[in-house]
Parts: C-alpha cells; sequence; structure tokens
C-alpha cells in the first residue's frame, strides 16, 4: 500500500511549525503583496476585456461584499466605497472612501487615494459623487449578478443610495461587473499558485492524520468524533474550515448519516471525507476514502479494491476531456456519454447516490472552480441546470484557472447482496496548457485503517 495513506501513529503529530504554516505577520505581508500586484496586474486586463472602465464596490458593517477581502478588506464602516479606474495607464487608479481610519497599513500601501469622511451628517454621498464626476466613467460595473454570487454583494438599498448620490446619468452607466469579477479572480499569480500549492499540502496532510491511528479506533471512535477532531485541529494549526467536515459511513452498501455520533466505525466499513481548509484568502476541497480493516485482513478486499480503481478510472477519463476554453457542461455530457457505454446510470446531483441504498453501477460529476472559495466563482463542470448552475456550466473552462475534480461512483459489491460502495473522489487542481496538474498528492489507492 502507499506510504502516503498509512500515516504512522509513531510520527510527530501535525503542527504548525512541522507543516511552515505561517503566523498572523507574515500571513498580514502575503496578503498585502498578493492584494497589491492583483489589482495592478489581473484587474486592468478584466476591465478592458469586458468593457467597463471604472469598477465600484460598496460595503458597510454586518454586509461586507463577498470580495471585500480580496480588494484589502478591513472596517466595512458605515459605507466605504472601493473604486477603481481605468485612466489609460498601465495599473487601474485605486481609491478607497471610507468612514473609519483602517488598522493596517495595506490601504496607504495600495490604494492611490484614501479618505476617511467619519461621522458626518453628508456621509459617504458627497465623495462618492465626486470621485465619479471628476472621472466620468463611460460604464461603471457594479456587483450585481444572477448567476454568481460572489459577485451579487450590492445590496437593493446600497445601489438605491449609489443612484442617489452619482446623480441620474450616472445610474444610467451601471453595468454588472460579474464578469470582470470572474476574470480578476481566475487570473492567477505565480505567487498565488505557490501559496495554494501549500494550502493543498497542508489539507492532504491534515486528512491523513484524521484517518490514522491517533485518531480513530475501530469500535469506539464514531463519524462525529472525526468531526470534531478536525475542527479542532484546524485551529490548533493556525486554520479554519469554510465548510464543516463531512464524515459518512458505507457499511455493506447501506449509508449511514453524516457525522452521526450514534454509529462506532467498525471493521469492514467504508469511510468516506470530504472536508477542506482555509488559509487567509484561499480555500480547499478534498474528499478521501479509507477502508477499516478487519481482523485477519492486511488489505481491502479485492472487490473494494476493484471498486476504486474504477472511481480512479472515471477519474481519468472526465480529467482527460478537460482543456482550456472548451465550454464546462460539454465535458460534463462527453464523460457521462463515457460512463452509460460503460453500463454506468448518471447520478443527478438530486438523485441522494451517497445518503440511500443503491444496487446499480453509477457515476456523478459535479467538478467546480475552486480557490477564493469552495465553489468557486468560475466555470463548473456540471449537467446543463440553470437554476442551479446558472451560466457557470456554459462558461468556457479557464486556462490555469483553479478546479476542484469533484466525482463518485458507486459500484455494486457481490459479498454485499449486490449493494453499492460509494467512492468519492476530490482533488484541487490547475488548468495548464498540458493538461489537469494536482497541487497535491492524489489518492491512488484506499486509506488503510488498522483494527
Amino acid at each position: 500500500m502507499s506510504r502516503s495513506y498509512r500515516f504512522d501513529i509513531d510520527s510527530a503529530p501535525l503542527t504548525r511549525e512541522s507543516l511552515g504554516i505561517p503566523k498572523e505577520r507574515e500571513r498580514y505581508a502575503l496578503r498585502k503583496q498578493l492584494i497589491q500586484k492583483k489589482l495592478n496586474t489581473s484587474l486592468l486586463p478584466a476591465m478592458r476585456k469586458h468593457g467597463i472602465d471604472m469598477w465600484l464596490v460598496l460595503s458597510r458593517e454586518f454586509h461586507p461584499d463577498p470580495v471585500l477581502y480580496e480588494i484589502g478588506g478591513g472596517w466595512p464602516g458605515v459605507r466605504n466605497a472601493y473604486i477603481f479606474f481605468d485612466n489609460g495607464g498601465d495599473t487601474p487608479e485605486k481609491i478607497f472612501i471610507g468612514s473609519h481610519e483602517q488598522r493596517e497599513s495595506l490601504f496607504h500601501d495600495v490604494y492611490d487615494q484614501v479618505v476617511f469622511y467619519g461621522y458626518s451628517q453628508e456621509g459617504l454621498a458627497p465623495f462618492l459623487r465626486d470621485a465619479v464626476q471628476k472621472r466620468n466613467p463611460q460604464r461603471i460595473g457594479v456587483n450585481m449578478s444572477k448567476t454568481l454570487p460572489m459577485a451579487d454583494g450590492l445590496s437593493a438599498v446600497l445601489k438605491h443610495y449609489l443612484e442617489e448620490a452619482i446623480g441620474d446619468e450616472y445610474a444610467r452607466r451601471l453595468t454588472s461587473a460579474e464578469l470582470v469579477v470572474r476574470d480578476y479572480r481566475g487570473g492567477r499569480l505565480p505567487e498565488e499558485v505557490a501559496l495554494y500549492r501549500r494550502l493543498c499540502e497542508w489539507t492532504v496532510a491534515w486528512c491523513a492524520e484524521g484517518f490514522s491511528r491517533r485518531v480513530v479506533l475501530p469500535g469506539v471512535t464514531t463519524t462525529d468524533d472525526i468531526h470534531w477532531w478536525m475542527r479542532d485541529k484546524a485551529r490548533e494549526l493556525g486554520l479554519d474550515v469554510e465548510f464543516l467536515p463531512g464524515m459518512r459511513i458505507n457499511r455493506q452498501g447501506r449509508p449511514i448519516p453524516t457525522n452521526s455520533p450514534d454509529h462506532p466505525i467498525l471493521p469492514g466499513d467504508i469511510v468516506t471525507m470530504d472536508a477542506g481548509l482555509s488559509f487567509d484568502l484561499f480555500r480547499s476541497d478534498y474528499q478521501r476514502t479509507a477502508y477499516v480493516v478487519r481482523p485477519g485482513e492486511t488489505e481491502p478486499p479485492a472487490s473494494l479494491r476493484r471498486a476504486f480503481a474504477d472511481a480512479l478510472c472515471a477519474r481519468d477519463q472526465l480529467t482527460a476531456r478537460i482543456a482550456p476554453g472548451k465550454i464546462a457542461h460539454v465535458v460534463w455530457d462527453e464523460t457521462m456519454e463515457w460512463a452509460k457505454s460503460q453500463g454506468y446510470q448518471v447520478m443527478y446531483p438530486a438523485a441522494a447516490g451517497r445518503r440511500e441504498t443503491v444496487t446499480a453501477p453509477q457515476v456523478g460529476i459535479y467538478s467546480h472552480s475552486i480557490g477564493n472559495s469552495t465553489h468557486g466563482i468560475g466555470a463548473r463542470i456540471a449537467v446543463d441546470w440553470p437554476v442551479a448552475y446558472g451560466d457557470r456550466v456554459r462558461y468556457p473552462l479557464g486556462l490555469n484557472e483553479w478546479y476542484s475534480i469533484e466525482l463518485g461512483v458507486s459500484t455494486p459489491i457481490p459479498e454485499w447482496d449486490g449493494r453499492a460502495v460509494f467512492v468519492g473522489i476530490e482533488e484541487d487542481a490547475a488548468l495548464t496548457e498540458r493538461g489537469i496538474e494536482y497541487f497535491a498528492q492524489p489518492q491512488t489507492e484506499l486509506i488503510v485503517i488498522p483494527a
């Protein structure tokens, strides 16, 4: 069995120091460097591509815009404005107008103009009006989107406030900035790639320890226990989770509820882990599948090993069809045609294949962009269901953008009376000119949990 998937109880536990996870000062310096460089190199091409000469983001206390942290963050204040203007130069003009003085140097280091208006009676409006009218933008992009929640931060009330502040003439020039936000996020810097690779490596190590003998004692430990260990461990490492870790037992083809406190893990169980970590600007998303050996076993039964190999085959069929510029749902369509030719049923999102007993071979694919949020802003490789995914399944896949290669395969097991085992596959990867390249070592065989 692979070394990667037998976590040695005699090895030292993971620590922030052993993984090299930056502490707060270094973490802040990394974030400031990334924001400054990205605003200066990635934003203007995105604005010009979509014909927007001013991008205007509004935010307020207790209702921050989803992209706020990526353009500086800080205290959202009574009402704050983050304005980016194409004045014809090599970098956008960057203006920050806020009610409170910010307590980090980022704003003065990154923005060209910083204005604090305090608790004045007129508030943000006159400063906002002046900033817009002096620059006379022809198309003002704001964060409104039917398709992309991450680019839909402008509330109805703030939009009305903005329109009143800048006047009717400029209000008529407002348009959605959703594609600017998408392409700004997707325009990855080498520094982002290096840091995200580290996060993925930390995630894989964290998942491996979560399935180790240090954490799992068959007959005693529940999936709920692993869930809470992973949350505690993330905090101990100086990291966090954007979504809660999910652990599910498949017991001879019968799924047990996620994170159940009532079902100890037993020999013969298949356990699937769905978990990810967050570090500052970035989020990871991984799945791992383990088998608890029975007394006398040294490896999983041949039928389960074949089931895992079948899942890897489906993964490779998917990734072989992923290419820059290809429409996302077309990749799903083509891969599902292959799956049906092999005798698989299509597992649609509503089919709940992981939660119900299944007796037929099935494949489900739900790959998504990844990086600044778990379900990212870019293309999504899934069925073309606009009500669920909007336009994301109709976007082209982007060169050098990041994707979570996510799928599930159900394979009937003869010794389980034909009930199926579900194998979840999920690996974070970059789409390069050479195809899919994983950020961390992908799982190549079932993880073994000793009895």
